[in-house]
């Protein structure tokens, strides 16, 4: 059941009628049952693995927040965790390799023998069942959630199958206490929603749905140009619809009461690449700082702690970022890419010990922009290796800088583009993500009929792309 199908619309019109009819003691209850319901709904294989994790990780919480060998429940909890989840991804990297073999081998379906698919939304909540247990650990909780509020925490329908990755504290509290949806609440939950479609169905899906079948596979058979426009394609595709998923679950969830992260903010204004890593995909970079890289920089500044320590400058980014390209898969492509921005981040950390730090806003506007197109062109060169194998890659950087030919994509690629440049520009600028519900009535009025508008008639022409984070 995809979110952005009728069948979906209609469980969430069903859940909601429910909710606001139910005491506040039976609504958690209430998204619980909802919540194992839509899993159901896709595999119930898929919602016994959750079933079972929530279980271990429960349990392991009790034990790491008590006085009995806090550590050892803690590294039990965390060890069964990525078990789980290493299982899976291993099988969901190997399983069809073996099977083409066996293809080969003469069998006749091996897929039914050796099928084993990645439980949705499994790379997402084993990071958060990972964070529950850290801050078991470290006090943080404070009185343990019930059973029901920590299942619900893990398997809440909006964010399951592709995050955000949500704090424990800060999720649980929301649980905990009354949850009021007034009429401003309503507004910013439908605004994000139509929001969230303009960015999947209008920008998202025309880009990724335009892009040649072999521009990642034969980079030979295009021009310099042409890998260069379908590259920038893709990163505004992959971004629309990574945020356009986001910006659609925050809504929905919205009409429940309940936040979630934002995930997203504006992230190809960045100036530096640590200010990239707050705005794109910000729920999982936060998990990795706190997770990864601060606990191994206070490792390291034990040893040594000198504010030019050459280890804790360079080791935390590299592990941080290669623990990010694991998480995304176990393809070479993976880690080449969580590699090579590892390699940016500890670049700006050397060229930060070596000269006074500067404000990215004080700096002189010229200069804001050039180091926003550096951090774009880097980071475009980064996406080269996260969609294609390093063989490949160097194929594409090869022809890419050969400058042959000067055939260019049609002009709706570079058009679809503008929308969403349009929008992230409008929210820069005014530092908020619902800076239009200041423009004026009328305003308002055209700018969502022109949305709807679009989103019908995009919907009509075309069959719409998958989320692409849901298969991690």
């Amino acid at each position: 059941m995809s979110i952005q199908s009728l069948p979906f619309v209609g469980f969430c019109a069903a859940t909601l009628a429910l909710y606001y009819l139910l005491p506040r003691a039976r609504q958690n209850l209430l998204l619980l049952a909802a919540s194992y319901l839509f899993c159901i709904s896709i595999s119930w294989r898929f919602a016994l693995v959750l079933l079972i994790m929530t279980l271990a990780s429960y349990a392991a919480g009790l034990g790491s927040a008590g006085k009995k060998r806090p550590r050892l429940w803690l590294g039990l909890g965390i060890g069964f965790n990525l078990a789980v989840w290493l299982y899976f991804k291993s099988a969901a990297f190997f399983i069809p390799q073996i099977s083409s073999w066996l293809a080969g081998m003469g069998w006749d379906d091996p897929g039914r023998v050796l099928g084993i698919l990645l439980p949705v939304g499994i790379s997402f909540y084993t990071l958060q069942a990972i964070s529950y247990l850290l801050e078991c650990y470290r006090g943080q909780i404070g009185t343990p959630p019930s059973l029901w509020d920590f299942a619900l925490y893990l398997a809440y329908f909006p964010k399951l199958t592709a995050g955000p990755i949500e704090r424990p504290r800060d999720f649980l509290m929301q649980l905990a206490r009354p949850r009021t949806v007034d009429n401003e609440l309503l507004a910013r939950s439908f605004y994000l929603i139509v929001l969230g479609l303009v960015r999947k169905i209008v920008i998202a899906d025309t880009l990724l749905a335009a892009m040649p079948a072999r521009i990642f596979i034969a980079p030979a058979d295009y021009s310099g140009i042409e890998l260069a426009s379908w590259l920038l394609a893709y990163a505004f595709g992959l971004y629309n619809n990574f945020c356009g998923y986001t910006d659609i679950v925050r809504g929905i969830s919205g009409f429940f009461g309940i936040s979630l992260s934002s995930n997203f903010s504006r992230p190809f204004f960045s100036r530096s690449f640590g200010e990239l890593w707050n705005r794109w995909h910000s729920s999982l970079s936060h998990w990795l700082r706190d997770t990864v890289y601060f606990p191994l920089s206070r490792f390291l500044l034990k040893r040594d702690p000198g504010m030019k320590n050459r280890a804790n400058i360079m080791l935390p980014p590299l592990a941080a970022m290669l623990a990010s390209g694991l998480w995304h898969g176990l393809a070479p492509r993976y880690l080449a890419w969580g590699l090579v921005m590892g390699i940016y981040l500890m670049a700006e950390n050397i060229r930060s010990a070596t000269r006074p730090a500067r404000r990215l806003d004080r700096m002189p506007r010229w200069r804001q922009w050039l180091s926003t197109a550096r951090v774009m062109g880097l980071t475009l060169a980064a996406f080269a290796l996260f969609s294609m194998d390093p063989p490949v890659a160097g194929r594409f950087f090869l022809r890419l800088f050969s400058f042959a030919g000067w055939t260019l994509p049609g002009s709706r690629v570079f058009l679809v583009m503008i929308p969403s440049l349009w929008i992230d520009y409008v929210q820069n600028r005014h530092g908020d993500d619902f800076a239009w519900l200041a423009w004026s009535r009328p305003a308002r009025a055209a700018l969502l009929s022109l949305a709807v508008l679009a989103i019908f008639l995009w919907s009509q022409t075309k069959v719409g792309e998958p989320f692409i984070y849901q298969g991690f």
